[in-house]
């Protein structure tokens, strides 16, 4: 049996693989899957992560962009349709799952996110792949991976979650408009990207709102107000309705 961790390099990707290959040092592969999209310090926390475990990363990658994606599927994503995970992620790893049956997929999501886990359960289970979610199981919250990565490992996180939730793509269309805001904030050219994009199309990202570039002081307001609250250690909203899906 195979064991397959979805190694996105996310902090509860990480503390995820470490379970699991402790449990399977010889069996365990860390797959990932690029989208070209990510930030490079999401690199450099991946691989000394990987290193920490003491597995290499298999890559699984398509080799294009979300914006390259967006144009050869003539459409450009939105919070409802994802072409970018779909095509970048999803289909990629199931494809290499069942290259690699009998095989067991493990996905890293935590506490918090048993309902996400229930959707991708669902996902998998129609095609008779067997997923685990072993941060669930042991209930293990996002502060609690944090505290494992930085406290007992010594690792740096991602320079991504200094002020985001995820280590997503930069940016992740899904994302609500704090979410915006504080990619105009953080990731000026990815903003700029992807507002030229809303004309280039004809489409926007918000689809129940105006362009990126109209809603512009909605989403400044809103970021600011979200890392207020981040500072002073109060509950804020999330940055996504829905999560991206990416699985891996």
């Amino acid at each position: 049996m195979k064991h397959i961790v979805g190694f996105s390099g996310g902090i509860a990707s990480s503390v995820m693989a470490k379970i699991v290959a402790d449990k399977h040092p010889q069996c365990t592969t860390l797959l990932y899957h690029s989208t070209n999209s990510e930030p490079d310090d999401n690199d450099r926390f991946r691989a000394e992560m990987a290193n920490y475990i003491g597995l290499p990363i298999t890559e699984d990658s398509d080799g294009r962009n979300i914006w390259q994606v967006f144009r050869d599927e003539g459409y450009l994503g939105n919070g409802r349709n994802t072409p970018c995970s779909r095509i970048l992620k999803q289909e990629r790893s199931l494809k290499y799952i069942r290259q690699n049956l009998p095989a067991i997929l493990y996905i890293g999501f935590t506490l918090e996110e048993y309902r996400r886990a229930q959707r991708t359960f669902a996902r998998y289970d129609k095609h008779n792949i067997v997923v685990q979610f072993p941060l669930i199981e042991e209930k293990l919250t996002k502060a609690e991976c944090e505290h494992r990565v930085k406290n007992c490992w010594g690792l740096t996180p991602p320079l991504i979650y200094s002020w985001a939730e995820h280590a997503n793509c930069i940016p992740c269309i899904k994302g609500k408009k704090a979410y915006w805001g504080l990619i105009y904030m953080y990731e000026r050219l990815a903003w700029e990207m992807a507002s030229s994009m809303e004309k280039e199309f004809k489409q926007r990202i918000f689809t129940e709102a105006g362009t990126l570039e109209d809603e512009l002081g909605n989403c400044l307001r809103l970021a600011k107000e979200y890392l207020a609250k981040k500072k002073n250690g109060q509950k804020q909203l999330s940055l996504f309705d829905y999560p991206c899906e990416c699985a891996v």
